[in-house]
């Protein structure tokens, strides 16, 4: 249980919140509340009188003072003069009310007499108040037609309706009607952080006040706005929302370092860099493909180089790469941290086709666990598949776009993620017959000379909403999309300096049998292979007696061994003894076996029927060992001739 102090401090926090909100909400509606407030005042005066005691001259004063205002009242309706009697009516009305609340204090009558001053008020306040609005619209309308600004008209355009409890909300509001030629519904929300402020504005119902109409003339509304700063404009949550950025200050113009790996499970998202309000940008790398998009030179390969650290740096994920460029320049200085690298069209197209084993074999094993999902740390660990400049990939091995376009569909599930990165991430990229963005859950766009990157990559209309990346100035600045995160809000990724990848990539390095380069492809296997045949037997044993009969090796629950392919990897494992043996290891012992995924299928059901173990870790692998077997306590030996035994006769 929280301490008292702890409580108290949160209550007088809300407390503090909640009247601060009803203080703005006051003051922004000053005009709308102006009647009750004063009714409210009058009776509560009235009450205070009431409990100081109210003496019989002073009740003679408050007769007086009701008298002459129903005679003025009734002076103005003789004279049929409109302005006095409405003056006496109300002044009478007011008077009544303040001696019923002095003559008897908080009651019943005394709260239904406030209440029809309250109504009779607003009944003669309102047609006023919304004439009064109305000429003053027409006049800024005219006024910004005419180049004339507001504040040059005087205080009192100003007034009703576009007015603010701030002096951002009242620009805002005189800009939008300045432009729309209607106002806005309101203004909420409005935060201020060290490099500027935000608002969300409700724009009325109409054709010509949506959004993306704003968005469309937001050189217009900026130039109508007059405050220094650089003016952002995105569409809000609802249908009606206007999201409006002012930076006065850009808080993304120095390159970020890069602070090091923020994690070592994949389970946790990527950090990939700070937004505009110096809040950290995570990315859910896990379960979600990830589009990467934007013209060349405005970091792509830098943000690319920060998911790679996050990968290299869990040790329950593994980073495969294909890089296009010739020579891999870069991805090529992530090789010896790497599972794979291919930097060649042969190699791409070897590690795509590995990719799908893998995923078949993964697929293989959940369904002997009986599981729907690949946990990495429990099953094994998640790869992440990154991919440099895919529409040169597509372009130079047209048959890679189906096998992407399948891993996109289907891998997910048995933890593996596509990174791709490119300059046109169209339907073009996938072959031409379907839009394989619609797979990517995760979109990172950085700066793009055209609009139509933007649809590109966050999808049709998407400039539209404020997705403007034509509007991003600096190499590493990007606007992220996911599930979680659908309004646009600037950000930009760490920088890390070829020092940086360099300690990285050596700190994180496998070893060496794991840090070789990616093999020569090897051709196809034929679809239905002659099996080869089987070794003839010898003649004899020794001095030509019965053939020498080599035991038959069995798995602890006495089911037979029967492929010699699996019987050279249980045999190794056992062979390794208490200290154990890494999946590196194995690997280089068993030629049969090219990557530790391989060993993956037949390992995890053993581990999971507890025939193997874990025997503690050689660096960052895992050492795996036989579990000891039980001693057979043999039975007695039968007794021949016995009689049988007949049970209960």
């Amino acid at each position: 249980m929280p301490p008292h102090d702890s409580i108290l401090a949160r209550a007088a926090l809300g407390t503090a919140h909640a009247l601060g909100k009803a203080c703005r909400w006051c003051a922004r509606r000053r005009f709308e509340v102006a009647p009750a407030a004063a009714s409210a005042s009058l009776t509560g005066l009235s009450w205070l009188h009431h409990l100081d005691g109210v003496s019989l001259a002073e009740h003679g004063v408050y007769g007086l003072a009701t008298a002459a205002a129903g005679a003025l009242a009734a002076g103005g309706l003789k004279h049929k003069h409109k302005a006095l009697a409405t003056a006496g009516a109300g002044s009478m009305a007011v008077m009544a009310d303040a001696w019923m609340g002095a003559a008897l204090g908080p009651s019943v009558p005394s709260l239904i007499a406030s209440a029809l001053v309250t109504g009779g008020a607003y009944a003669a306040y309102v047609p006023w108040l919304v004439r009064s609005r109305h000429a003053q619209l027409a006049l800024q309308v005219k006024a910004a037609k005419a180049g004339v600004t507001a504040e040059g008209l005087g205080t009192n355009t100003l007034a009703p309706g576009l007015t603010g409890s701030t002096r951002e909300e009242t620009a805002l509001m005189q800009a939008l009607v300045a432009m729309l030629s209607v106002p806005a519904v309101d203004v909420t929300a409005l935060e201020y952080t060290r490099f500027g402020w935000r608002a969300v504005i409700v724009l009325p119902p109409g054709r010509d006040t949506a959004p993306q109409k704003v968005i469309a003339r937001r050189e217009q509304l900026a130039n109508n706005l007059g405050l220094p700063g650089k003016l952002r404009l995105a569409k809000g949550e609802r249908d009606n929302e206007l999201v409006a950025y002012l930076y006065e200050s850009d808080p993304l113009a120095s390159p970020i370092p890069w602070p090091g790996p923020s994690t070592t499970t994949c389970t946790e998202p990527a950090v990939l860099g700070v937004d505009a309000y110096g809040q950290p940008v995570l990315i859910p790398l896990l379960y979600n493909h990830t589009l990467i998009g934007g013209a060349t030179d405005n970091g792509k390969s830098g943000v690319q180089s920060v998911l790679i650290a996050y990968a290299v740096a869990c040790e329950d994920a593994e980073a495969l790469l294909i890089d296009m460029k010739p020579g891999a320049v870069e991805f090529g200085p992530w090789r010896h941290s790497a599972l794979a690298l291919a930097d060649t069209p042969s190699r791409a197209m070897q590690l795509l086709k590995e990719v799908w084993a893998e995923v078949e074999r993964r697929g293989q094993i959940l369904a002997a666990l009986g599981e729907k999902k690949w946990i990495p740390g429990k099953h094994g660990p998640a790869w992440f598949v990154f991919i440099d400049e895919l529409a040169e990939l597509i372009r130079r091995v047209p048959s890679a776009a189906k096998l992407i376009e399948s891993l996109l569909q289907v891998a997910r599930f048995v933890g593996i993620t596509l990174v791709c990165a490119t300059q046109s991430p169209s339907n073009r990229v996938f072959g031409g017959s379907t839009d394989g963005r619609q797979q990517y859950q995760v979109r990172i766009g950085l700066g793009a000379k055209e609009s139509t990157t933007s649809n590109l990559v966050f999808g049709p209309g998407a400039y539209g909403d404020g997705w403007c990346l034509d509007e991003l100035d600096l190499p590493g600045k990007f606007l992220r999309w996911d599930r979680e995160h659908q309004v646009p809000i600037d950000a930009r990724a760490y920088w890390m300096t070829e020092a940086d990848v360099t300690a990285t990539n050596h700190r994180y390095a496998r070893e060496e049998i794991e840090a070789r380069e990616h093999p020569e492809p090897s051709p196809d296997p034929e679809d239905d292979p002659t099996p080869p045949k089987p070794p003839t037997p010898p003649s004899g044993g020794p001095g030509g007696g019965r053939p020498a009969l080599r035991a038959v090796p069995t798995f602890p629950d006495g089911s037979e061994i029967a492929d010699e392919r699996v019987e050279k990897l249980w045999l190794a494992i056992d062979k390794a003894g208490p200290t154990g043996v890494t999946k590196n290891k194995l690997v280089a012992m068993l030629e049969e076996y090219r990557s530790r995924s391989s060993l993956d299928v037949y390992m995890l059901v053993w581990e999971e029927r507890g025939w193997i173990e874990k025997a503690g870790k050689e660096g960052r692998s895992e050492r795996y060992r036989t579990v000891p077997r039980l001693p057979v306590v043999s039975a007695p030996a039968a007794v021949e001739d016995s009689e049988s035994v007949t049970v209960g006769g």
